[in-house]
């Protein structure tokens, strides 16, 4: 054996080395501890953009019920006394434009009425709007038109 080999002292066992085993299992312990890292960073991206989604899709329904509103005053204003299916037989609104009701556009999406149903003093406003589909809101109303849009 060569002189620079290193030979263990008398009575002690030779056996195989630790420390390899031990990297081994330590490198794979911190690739799984990032893996998991990674995996819930990428939920909580997931969560937040579908956040941000909700909130986009509810404030598009807020402004084109806030343009309803808009367009439900003056004349028009007597129609919310009645459901929408009926509008276009009403002799009791006769200055009211009951087309004036039926679509709109607000930030830069067009909607649709399906169907107004009045209530005592709260109506349900179901709208088709444009790239989001039908969306339901409720409207406080009187016979001087809409008061407060989205009811809680």
């Amino acid at each position: 054996m060569p002189p620079f080999v290193a030979r263990p002292p008398a009575g002690w066992e030779v056996s195989s080395g630790f420390a390899l085993p031990a990297a081994l299992t330590l490198s794979a312990l911190l690739l799984i501890s990032s893996l998991s890292l990674q995996t819930l960073a990428m939920h909580q991206q997931q969560r937040g953009r579908q956040r941000w989604h909700t909130a986009t899709q509810q404030d598009a329904v807020r402004s084109a019920a806030m343009d309803f509103a808009q367009r439900a005053s003056g004349a028009e204003a007597c129609l919310l006394a009645w459901p929408s299916e009926q509008w276009s037989q009403l002799a009791a609104c006769g200055a009211a434009d009951p087309q004036a009701l039926r679509s709109g556009q607000a930030d830069g999406l067009a909607w649709i009425l399906k169907r107004w149903q009045p209530g005592q003093s709260i109506g349900r406003l179901s709208l088709h709007i444009a790239e989001l589909g039908s969306a339901a809101i409720d409207l406080a109303w009187s016979e001087a038109g809409v008061q407060q849009v989205g009811l809680p």
